[in-house]
């Protein structure tokens, strides 16, 4: 019987349920039979019924982080994935970031041990978290010194191509999109009567939707000002129902996205639903789609937002290969352009959801697609 192919998912977690894990967990679901995934996880897993879950498709998950200083962690790290790569030989070692640093330390690794083949796969274009100008110098300095690794260069968009290798050409970086499971999220009116029903939201009722962790990137407090201002835009024009905000996601921000809301008399028009894996659905009941980050790699909830038939209002600091309709709109996010915000999501009441599977699918978007050009990538490439 042949040797199977081994492959390392380095940087892979499922905190906040972030796009890089639900790729990863795809690609393990449908990896041919000759091929072991397993992951090494810089920051521990929230829930234990994930680890079950991809235990019982053959996946080991090992933790090469360290819960102390964030410098004595960097050499930690190093020494974990050293131990382990050493112990078991892999072919491929995959290493998703978001920054240069982190592919730099388990790169150096993975080169020391010999690994045959190092996959260093960018997947944003800015920094997140508490002191991000450190961490932006850091990331400069970093990148810099990937050459060395001499590893694949991989992205998730041109964008985030530009942040991690900015002397690497085109030709150089391998694209692979963010694909979506498209049937998964295709626009059905029975299951949107289901989640508003649940949400406790009229027929009449608008209701404005957003998917993300309460995190600096995801600039919360931009979103609750277009909110604010789209209420008393829509009692203005005497509109019938009432606006309603709903938030997907959880984060170290919420307390302060809570007390602004408080502070501005929305507690009864904003719904703070916490974390779920039944995005999917929640997209069905939404009437429009917002996400004005500061900065994203290729927003993947926003693909899932325009297979759902949503109208998407996206930032104009996104990347425009995030748009793959006509249904979505790039904006500014300084304060003198809230009310474009407010005009956009009143013009988009008129808007009527269609199934848009088979334009996702011609876009590449297909989860199917993603995982055929992974596979391919660790095989042959």
């Amino acid at each position: 019987m042949a040797r199977k192919i081994r492959v390392l998912e380095v940087n892979v977690d499922d905190q906040g349920n972030g796009g890089v894990f639900s790729l990863i967990k795809s690609v393990i679901e449908k990896k041919p039979d000759d091929m072991q995934i397993d992951i090494a996880a810089l920051e521990p897993f929230e829930k234990k019924e994930n680890i079950k879950y991809l235990r019982s498709l053959g996946t080991r998950i090992f933790f090469v982080g360290y819960k102390g200083s964030k410098i004595k962690k960097q050499f930690y790290i190093y020494k974990h994935m050293c131990s382990l790569l050493k112990q078991e030989r892999y072919d491929v070692v995959h290493i998703h970031s978001d920054v240069a640093n982190k592919l730099l330390v388990s790169g150096l690794a993975a080169k020391r041990c010999g690994v045959p083949k190092i996959l260093l796969h960018s997947h944003a274009t800015g920094t997140d978290g508490n002191n991000r100008e450190i961490k932006e110098k850091l990331h400069l300095i970093c990148r810099k010194l990937l050459k060395i690794i001499n590893g694949k260069y991989v992205a998730c968009s041109y964008s985030a191509s530009k942040w991690m290798f900015p002397g690497i050409p085109k030709t150089g970086v391998t694209l692979i999109k963010n694909g979506i499971d498209i049937e998964k999220f295709a626009f059905n009116e029975n299951i949107r009567k289901k989640v508003r029903a649940e949400l406790d939201i009229d027929n009449s009722d608008y209701l404005i939707g957003h998917v993300g962790r309460f995190m600096y990137q995801k600039n919360h407090e931009y979103v609750i000002k277009i909110f604010s201002d789209f209420c008393e835009s829509w009692k203005k024009h005497g509109c019938e129902g009432d606006t309603k905000l709903l938030l997907v996601g959880a984060g170290e921000l919420i307390a302060n996205i809570k007390k602004i809301v408080k502070d501005k008399g929305l507690d009864d028009n904003v719904i703070f639903y916490g974390l779920s894996d039944r995005v999917n659905e929640l997209l069905q009941g939404m009437d429009v789609f917002i996400l004005p980050s500061f900065f994203e790699g290729l927003p993947i909830v926003g693909i899932e937002a325009q297979a759902a038939g949503l109208p998407v209002l996206l930032s104009d600091t996104i990347t425009k290969e995030a748009a793959l309709s006509e249904n979505a709109v790039f904006l500014p996010i300084d304060d003198g352009s809230i009310y474009r915000w407010s005009e956009k999501l009143m013009y988009s009441k008129k808007y009527i959801r269609k199934n848009m599977s088979s334009l996702i699918e011609k876009k590449g978007y297909s989860i199917e697609a993603t995982v055929g050009q992974l596979i391919d990538f660790y095989k042959n490439k």
